[in-house]
C-alpha cells in the first residue's frame, strides 16, 4: 500500500472520530464529546486550525463537566500551538462557544498565556451552558437531544417565629472511606474519561484499575468495550486488552484501526496465529509508524 493512502485512511479515521465528538457535544454528552475531541485533535497536528477547533470544543466539554482540569489542559495545547502558529482569533467558532472559551481561559490561565489567545483581564460575561430550549450554534453537528443536569435544591430553612424548633437529630456516623475509589461503572464515559486523566497524569495503576473495572461490567456496549479495550492495551495489561477484545465481538467498518491494538495484545499473549490475522486486517487502515513496523516484524516472524 502506498503512503498517500495509508495517510488518507489514517486522516479519515481522525474525521470520523471528530464528527463523533461533534455530534456528543450537540447532544450534550459532554464526557464523549471530550474523550474523542481530544484524541481526534491528536491526528490534526499538521492542520493546526482544526487542531484548535478540536481542543476548543474539548475544553468546554470539560468545563460543562467541571472537569478544570482537563479543560486547561486543552487550553495549554491551544496556548502551545499559539506559540508556532497565530491562529486561534480566525478560527471558526460559534460566537457562544467563543465566549464560553475566552471565559474559561480567563479563569483557568495566566495572564500571560491568557494574551496568547487574545484574552486578558477577568471574565466578564456569565458563562451559560445551552438549555434544549436553546440549540447550540453548533456547526456540522446533530441538533442537542438533552440538556445539563438539574441544579440541586437548597436545603430548607426554618422562617424565625414561624415555626417550631425542630429538636437535633442525631448524625449518622460517617462512611468508611474506600481505598483508592474507583468511578461508577453505571456511567462508562466518566470512567473513561477519569481512566484517560490518570494516564495523563502518569497514574498508570488507576488507569488500569478503572479500565479492568469497567472490562468486568455485564453492561459492556460494543463500543465502551474496544475503548476499554484500547485503554488497557495503552497501559500494557495485554491480556485484559485481548479479553477485552474478545467480548467486544466483530470489529466492524469505521474500527479496523483496533485491529492492530487486538493483534499486538494476542502476540503479546502468545496467540501469534490469531495475532497475523488481526494485523494483516489491520495493514490497509494504519499509517505505518517505526512502532507498527516494529510489530509487525515480530508478529510475521513468529513461530505459532
Amino acid at each position: 500500500m502506498s503512503a498517500g493512502r495509508l495517510a488518507a485512511s489514517d486522516d479519515d479515521f481522525y474525521q470520523r472520530l471528530y464528527q463523533r465528538g461533534m455530534t456528543h457535544f450537540a447532544a450534550a454528552d459532554y464526557a464523549s464529546a471530550f474523550t474523542e475531541l481530544r484524541s481526534a485533535a491528536f491526528g490534526f497536528v499538521e492542520r493546526v486550525e482544526q487542531f484548535e477547533i478540536a481542543q476548543s470544543y474539548a475544553c468546554v466539554a470539560a468545563h460543562r463537566l467541571g472537569h478544570d482540569s482537563d479543560a486547561r489542559d486543552s487550553l495549554m495545547r491551544l496556548v502551545t500551538a499559539e506559540k508556532v502558529q497565530p491562529h486561534y482569533r480566525s478560527i471558526k467558532l460559534p460566537g457562544d462557544v467563543r465566549t464560553e472559551v475566552d471565559a474559561v481561559a480567563a479563569k483557568l490561565l495566566t495572564k500571560e498565556e491568557a494574551a496568547l489567545l487574545g484574552v486578558s483581564g477577568a471574565a466578564t460575561t456569565q458563562v451559560i451552558v445551552p438549555t434544549p430550549t436553546k440549540q447550540p450554534n453548533v456547526a456540522v453537528t446533530a441538533p442537542r437531544k438533552g440538556g445539563p443536569d438539574a441544579p440541586a435544591a437548597d436545603d430548607a430553612h426554618v422562617a424565625a417565629g414561624k415555626m417550631p424548633a425542630v429538636p437535633a437529630q442525631p448524625k449518622s456516623p460517617p462512611p468508611v472511606p474506600k481505598p483508592a475509589p474507583s468511578p461508577a461503572v453505571g456511567n462508562m464515559d466518566i470512567a473513561l474519561a477519569d481512566a484517560q486523566r490518570a494516564i495523563d497524569g502518569g497514574d498508570i495503576d488507576r488507569a488500569r484499575s478503572i479500565y479492568n473495572e469497567l472490562s468486568t461490567s455485564p453492561s459492556l456496549s460494543h463500543s465502551v468495550a474496544l475503548r476499554v479495550a484500547e485503554g488497557l492495551y495503552r497501559v500494557r495489561d495485554f491480556a485484559g486488552a485481548a479479553k477485552a477484545f474478545a467480548r467486544a465481538g466483530a470489529i466492524g467498518r469505521g474500527e479496523e484501526g483496533y485491529h492492530y491494538y487486538y493483534a499486538v495484545a494476542l502476540y503479546e499473549t502468545g496467540r501469534y496465529a490469531n495475532a497475523k490475522r488481526e494485523l494483516a486486517a489491520a495493514l490497509p487502515y494504519i499509517e505505518v509508524t517505526p512502532d507498527v513496523t516494529r510489530y509487525r516484524t515480530k508478529i510475521e516472524g513468529a513461530i505459532e
